[in-house]
């Protein structure tokens, strides 16, 4: 019995998202909507944000994203990933946008409210552009192993050196 209620627990925090989609691909949509969203709410005045807030969640936002380029996921993707998020999470975007303006939409919607970045592990420009360059450094210190020297460590009390060289 506490497996099965363990497992629907389990079950009810995992995000749901469309079959033809990875993880990857739907928190980056997620977040990229999230920031058309915030985009076009913090210029509205506040007596005109409820219109704004559901024009946007009625599919304004998904029609924003035809008109972007994307890096990261096709924009096929990211339109009827768009179009998921708000048929699936309408409801709790709409609570999350109206009852107070959030200073980080990303996170309330993507992580707190949909839970479509949760688990997923982002790889930013900064950290390929290391990872690679160390790639880069292993894979020429492989080609001239005849060329590399290490170096040894020096010891205070070494026959070879006076105490006065070190």
């Amino acid at each position: 019995m506490r497996i099965l209620i363990f497992l629907m627990f389990i079950c009810n925090l995992l995000p749901v998202k469309p079959k033809d989609l990875d993880r990857y691909a739907y928190c980056e949509s997620c977040l990229t909507t999230a920031q058309e969203i915030d985009n076009a709410i913090k210029g509205t005045p506040a007596e005109n944000r409820q219109t704004v807030v559901e024009n946007l969640l009625n599919g304004g936002v998904c029609e924003k994203l035809q008109t972007l380029k994307h890096d990261l996921v096709s924009q096929e993707k990211m339109i009827s990933s768009c179009k998921h998020l708000l048929e699936s999470h309408y409801d709790q975007f709409h609570v999350a946008l109206m009852n107070k303006e959030p200073t980080r939409l990303d996170i309330v919607l993507c992580y707190e409210q949909s839970k479509a970045c949760i688990g997923v592990k982002r790889q930013s420009f900064e950290s390929s552009k290391t990872t690679s360059f160390e790639s880069d450094i292993e894979a020429l210190l492989l080609d001239n192993k005849e060329h590399v020297r290490i170096a040894q460590p020096v010891h205070s009390g070494s026959p070879m050196h006076s105490s006065d060289e070190l």
